[in-house]
């Protein structure tokens, strides 16, 4: 899913680079398959080294303080780990 997104926010902006951050980064397999789609594309793929390439836990706590300052309100039970949602289904509020 993260390929195909780049994928299409690539085509969408016109852009022949794509530069990956973050500790997903250090998923072997997200890098070959953004490696094999950039190629396809002809545009070239940016990795910063490992040690750049961690999670960030204060952007995900400000994610959270500007939905919940948005109106956002989960129930716990609702907050269960889905490993198939996709990040383009995140309805946001605070546009």
């Amino acid at each position: 899913m993260l390929t195909e997104v780049t994928e299409r926010a690539m085509a969408h902006i016109e852009k022949d680079e794509v530069l990956l951050g973050g500790g997903v980064v250090q998923n072997k397999r997200l890098r070959a398959m953004v490696t094999t789609m950039a190629e396809e594309r002809g545009a070239r793929m940016y990795v910063p080294e490992p040690k750049l390439c961690v999670d960030n836990g204060a952007m995900i706590a400000w994610t959270g303080m500007v939905m919940h300052r948005a109106g956002a309100r989960m129930n716990v039970a609702d907050t269960k780990v889905d490993q198939r949602f996709r990040t383009d289904e995140v309805e946001v509020l605070w546009r």
